[in-house]
């Protein structure tokens, strides 16, 4: 799978007149499946997919958007001024070559180990190891505020459970000649069958933000599963 940072800045797309929202909806579809995701935190909300279309070029040409989440004043920004530099947002995306099929435990299994492996992480560490291995990357990162990032760093698991696993990771991201350090959670979930990333985003100032990262991130996962049990 190849890892990406999602573009932050997005065209102009003429003749498209938003005279207010469309109301927030919280299922979508996914190779037949019909799934619940709620919004990440309560600041963040889901366009409707009318405006959605705003949002797919961000995911890659593998993967098809499934939802996305903003804050609504970056959502008018991007409308109005035809860009904006998002700092906290979230996407779901489903692999296109697996929307249909169904993915079983231990499928989900060799996706999670393989993901594991492109960001440095053990997901047979415990709860400590792994926030240690966090720990120590942002300590070699230079977690202060005067610290620097001229590539992606990988920061390991977050957490790992039989239906999610979590993975984070810190990019600089450059808009208009400036440049932000952003902190993203790429989280794989098993949902009704089916193979999700949610991809959970925060600009970073220090180890706080990627804790927010990865707490959310959590309890995202665990909404998300919660609302989809049979």
């Amino acid at each position: 799978m190849q890892l990406r940072a999602h573009l932050l800045c997005l065209p102009v797309l003429a003749a498209i007149a938003l005279n207010s929202l469309q109301a927030q909806s919280d299922t979508f579809r996914v190779g037949l499946q019909s799934i619940t995701i709620p919004a990440p935190t309560a600041d963040l909300v889901e366009p409707g997919s009318d405006y959605r279309v705003l949002l797919e070029p961000m995911a890659p040409i593998n993967n098809r958007l499934v939802a996305g989440f903003l804050q609504p004043a970056d959502l008018e920004a991007i409308r109005s001024k035809g860009g904006n530099q998002l700092l906290r947002y979230a996407l779901v995306e489903v692999p296109r070559r697996a929307e249909f099929a169904d993915v079983t435990p231990d499928l989900f299994k060799q996706v999670a180990d393989s993901v594991a492996g492109q960001f440095g992480a053990s997901l047979d560490a415990t709860l400590k190891d792994q926030q240690d291995e966090v720990n120590r990357h942002l300590k070699a990162l230079g977690s202060e505020r005067n610290g620097t990032v001229d590539k992606t760093v990988p920061l390991g698991a977050f957490f790992s459970k039989p239906d999610a696993t979590s993975y984070g990771m810190i990019m600089p991201v450059t808009v208009d000649s400036k440049t932000v350090k952003v902190a993203m959670d790429m989280i794989v979930v098993r949902v009704r069958q089916r193979l999700l990333f949610l991809y959970l985003y925060n600009e970073f100032k220090d180890e706080t933000s990627v804790q927010w990262l990865r707490t959310t991130g959590e309890h995202w996962a665990d909404a998300v599963l919660l609302a989809n049990k049979k």
